[in-house]
């Protein structure tokens, strides 16, 4: 029998970390665990149609635990964090007026910092003529020259923001004119609540090897496939890693494509865990230890409110 919180204790859990490290598994075995709602926390899964280049779990597992947060918009939508953060917090909320325990789960440092902290980048200053400028930039000088000065503005930054992204690109400059502060810093100190959040990780060897077998496995899946069922390198969803290295592809170097998205993914890995390690309240656990995962959210549940 599934562990209900009562509806007055609940509060939601995080699971994060770096790509391939097992958390969506993590999430239902939780799910399994809790009368709970599953809800990604993931950039990349909101597109329908995206579904081997984001590793997106089957129609049958979405279905079975109802995650909240996948193959809500078309692949050409321009979906923000602003917008992220309002429909997952409303998921949220609904999960707990229905008695059940949020778990939310992903690797998007970014959207998880728009539920952990009160502020939004949606609601930081805006002035069209500061943003004309870096666009002006972005044309005159191109995609490399701005991303070099948003790595030399705010290196934290830059390791969530693909260079590829170049209207979240601009939006940061804009804000660190605007504001007088770094980027990553356009934010209240401290979370609006007392997280409860693990993440997964293991050592940088056994974590890249799972990285390149996931690859190997969208590549046997027909990722191939799906990008050229969309090709429109122009949405900002086709710029994601697994998807924008086919940008160069040309019939014959498909080996060199693969080694390129198992590089870019490896890179990503190492950026997601850069920003989840500047949170102090995060629990580490070693890919596929549930039971430490578990005995700690039981504990801070147990801890925080009696139930």
């Amino acid at each position: 029998m599934k562990i209900k919180v009562p509806k007055e204790n609940l509060e939601p859990i995080f699971v994060a970390g770096p790509t391939a490290s097992g958390k969506s598994d993590f999430a239902y075995y939780l799910a399994d665990t809790f009368e709970s709602q599953v809800i990604s926390c993931d950039s990349m899964q909101i597109y329908k149609g995206l579904d081997v280049g984001t590793a997106k779990d089957s129609k049958e597992i979405l279905d079975k635990y109802d995650v909240k947060m996948v193959d809500i918009v078309p692949v050409d939508y321009d979906f923000s964090v602003a917008e992220y953060a309002e429909r997952a917090k409303k998921e949220i909320d609904t999960a707990i007026k229905n008695g059940k325990l949020p778990i939310i789960v992903g690797g998007t440092g970014l959207y998880f910092e728009s539920l952990l902290y009160p502020m939004s980048f949606g609601e930081a200053p805006k002035d069209p003529t500061v943003r004309a400028k870096y666009e002006q930039e972005l044309k005159e000088k191109g995609n490399e020259y701005l991303y070099d000065k948003l790595i030399e503005m705010d290196p934290e930054a830059a390791t969530v923001i693909h260079m590829a992204d170049n209207k979240r690109i601009v939006r940061a400059l804009e804000i660190m004119e605007l504001t007088n502060k770094k980027w990553s810093e356009v934010k209240d100190n401290k979370p609006e609540i007392n997280p409860i959040m693990v993440a997964f990780n293991t050592d940088r060897a056994k974590l890249y090897e799972r990285i390149n077998e996931r690859v190997d496995k969208m590549m046997s899946l027909g990722l191939l496939d799906e990008v050229q069922s969309v090709n429109n390198f122009t949405y900002n969803s086709m710029k994601a890693i697994g998807y924008r290295e086919f940008v160069d592809y040309n019939g014959d170097n498909l080996e060199q494509i693969i080694e390129k998205i198992k590089q870019d993914t490896r890179n990503y890995a190492k950026r997601q865990l850069t920003w989840f390690r500047k949170y102090p309240f995060v629990h580490w656990v070693e890919i596929g230890d549930y039971e430490d995962a578990l005995s700690y959210i039981k504990t801070r549940l147990k801890t925080t409110k009696q139930f």
